[in-house]
């Protein structure tokens, strides 16, 4: 009898470690019952497939029964999507091009939703709505080959107004795409004494005239053409000119970060309103903010995130890059101001 209550406390002993093992190895934003968030979490989304199989390898590895259904393309396109079925919501979360910057622009198709981890992050939503998981830095793609046949040492915007760059530069429409839109006004905010002045105006106008008409919806087509060779120089992400060189071995492309200075911005993804798997959506979000998805996407897909457990040492810091502090929530409330502006400057001096 002694004999076997020695052995059941022991048992009972392996078991409670193992217990408490478990509970350490699973880190505290996944759900005690990762079961009951269901089946499926629909996911409308700007992250191209290597992203988006960063996200699969960390979620499943928390979230196995919870199928991710992807459906991907601009942020423009996705919220014009969403807000055509904001009577019967398809999606229920955003992921991808939802910007600090945005002010209360897409709020009408989303719910308000704080990470259950919020205070480990750098960045938090003032407005409740986004989980932010990125820090985007401005730079430009340039084609090596090519910038070396016209003889020029591309540094920076003002090297874009060079007339032999005239119809050799590719950007994006900043109403569609939201690397275009935080390329606009990052420009206006350097460009100028002050953000959004005459000065940087008359910037915008000059590139405007020099791109001649060449123009994209696709943040994605930018770097891929100058790759191609169809352009010298385009205007994009950090991370993504990064990832191409050295994930997919893209040897005749640099990164160049404009010697005018930069802006550091934050995105994220949100809760679609009304949204069919609220539960699946609310868990997905405190997977954006976490360390493991961050760590993941840092080693990757070289992007910065916010989780402050992480350090980005191999990353030039804000003082390197000149980076220049923006009132976000300004911004924010200029956001369709600027864009139609934008709008009739293209028309006027694309060519």
């Amino acid at each position: 009898m002694k004999r076997f209550l020695i052995m059941l406390l022991c048992t009972l002993l392996v078991l409670s470690l193992c217990a408490v093992a478990t509970a350490e190895e699973k880190p505290s934003w996944v759900i005690d019952d990762p079961a009951s968030i269901g089946k499926t979490v629909v996911v409308y989304s700007t992250l191209d497939d290597p992203q988006q199989a960063t996200v699969e390898n960390i979620w499943y590895t928390y979230y196995p029964d919870c199928t991710i259904e992807w459906i991907s393309d601009s942020v423009g396109k996705l919220i014009a999507r969403a807000r055509g079925e904001i009577n019967n919501p398809q999606a229920d979360v955003i992921m991808g091009g939802l910007f600090e910057s945005d002010g209360t622009t897409y709020h009408d198709v989303l719910e308000p939703y704080t990470p259950s981890i919020a205070a480990e992050l750098s960045k938090l939503d003032p407005y409740g709505y986004y989980s932010f998981f990125d820090v985007q830095y401005m730079a430009l793609v340039v084609n090596k080959d090519l910038e070396a046949e016209l003889g020029l040492n591309i540094t920076g915007y003002k090297d874009l107004l060079d007339p032999a760059l005239k119809g050799k530069i590719i950007q994006a429409d900043p109403a569609a795409s939201s690397s275009a839109y935080r390329q606009f006004h990052t420009m206006l905010a350097l460009m100028g004494d002050e953000i959004a002045d005459d000065k940087s105006w008359e910037y915008i106008d000059a590139l405007i005239a020099n791109c001649d008409g060449v123009i994209t919806t696709s943040s994605s087509q930018v770097f891929k053409s100058v790759i191609a060779g169809e352009y010298v120089v385009g205007l994009t992400y950090e991370n993504i000119v990064e990832m191409q060189i050295t994930k997919n071995g893209a040897d005749n492309i640099r990164l160049v970060y404009p010697v005018e200075g930069n802006t550091a911005c934050a995105s994220g993804a949100g809760m679609v309103k009304g949204c069919p798997h609220p539960e699946a959506a609310a868990a997905f979000l405190d997977f954006c903010a976490s360390e493991e998805y961050q760590l993941s996407r840092k080693d990757e897909n070289c992007a910065r995130g916010t989780n402050t457990n992480i350090r980005y040492e191999n990353y030039p810091a804000d003082e390197e890059l000149g980076v220049v502090v923006i009132d976000w929530e300004w911004l924010g409330t200029q956001k369709t101001a600027l864009l139609e502006k934008w709008a009739e400057h293209w028309a006027e001096f694309a060519g």
